[in-house]
């Protein structure tokens, strides 16, 4: 399950990152991949308007895709996708017998508190019963929203690689298996036009936050020119067809830039971001 570890948001450039690369070959991603666990920096979260949240929020009610917010975070409640909050530790918590907890328990600084469904088989709750981690599940057959307070990016975590690769792997299991929507075209069976793929390659641009960001960057492009209405029109048939959730492209809408006759631009707009 190596390729469907996703490190998102500024976790993708942070140098935390490497450390999860190389433990568990964890991949930067700077698009909401279509299936997989992807881990973004609570703080990121928090931080985020209340449309980028629930775009996460709503990315999570398919099977096959975990969100896991893991540290630093912010003090403080969240009400997506249900309420939860953070606060900060007093104190290291009592260890576990599970060596990966085991091991990270001295540098944990966050505790959990919620209505969430405790991770048992991850080591959800600390000897003192405190919550570790803990997820939300809007029904039995969808993904999973989960957080935990274990810096899963520390450097302790490199010796316990196996350890961690196989929490990530039960957490996976949490989400269920990926199945194909039978309400949506195959790839090969959606006809775009020229304005569908001039909107695609705008949001390579990006990221944008949400679809009102994309779209208002759109308007003031310098290099692209869409009537507001059809970009409009575009971008929720993208989002239809799972090429696109929120404001940004999916592997699936990346992949369909890739095989298109278009595919020469998406380097020179991935360099406009540096």
């Amino acid at each position: 399950m190596n390729s469907f570890i996703w490190l998102a948001g500024s976790l993708s450039s942070h140098r935390r990152s490497r450390i999860l690369q190389s433990a568990v070959e964890a991949q930067p991603t700077a698009q909401i991949p279509e299936v997989g666990i992807c881990l973004l920096f609570g703080t990121d979260f928090q931080e985020g308007e209340e449309t980028s949240q629930q775009d996460w929020y709503t990315w999570t009610q398919k099977p096959g895709r975990a969100l896991l917010l893991i540290p630093p975070f912010k003090s403080g409640s969240c009400s997506i996708p249900s309420s939860w909050q953070i606060s900060r530790r007093s104190a290291p918590p009592a260890h576990q017998n599970l060596p990966l907890a085991t091991t990270l328990a001295s540098e944990v600084q966050y505790e959990l508190q919620g209505q969430l469904q405790v991770a048992t088989q991850l080591g959800g709750l600390w000897d003192d019963q405190s919550i570790c981690t803990a997820y939300y599940r809007k029904h039995p057959h969808s993904g999973i929203f989960a957080i935990t307070c274990l810096p899963l990016w520390s450097l302790s975590a490199l010796d316990q690689a196996t350890e961690l690769q196989s929490w990530l792997a039960e957490l996976y299991l949490l989400a269920g298996s990926p199945v194909e929507d039978p309400s949506l075209p195959k790839a090969e069976e959606i006809e775009l036009q020229p304005e569908h793929y001039t909107v695609l390659l705008h949001l390579v641009s990006g990221p944008f936050a949400n679809e009102s960001a994309a779209l208002a960057a759109l308007h003031h492009s310098s290099i692209f020119a869409v009537d507001t209405d059809r970009a409009k029109a575009c971008l929720q048939d993208a989002q239809q067809h799972g090429l696109v959730i929120g404001g940004q492209l999916t592997e699936l809408g990346r992949d369909i830039l890739q095989r298109s006759p278009y595919r020469a631009y998406i380097n020179s707009l991935e360099a406009l971001k540096r």
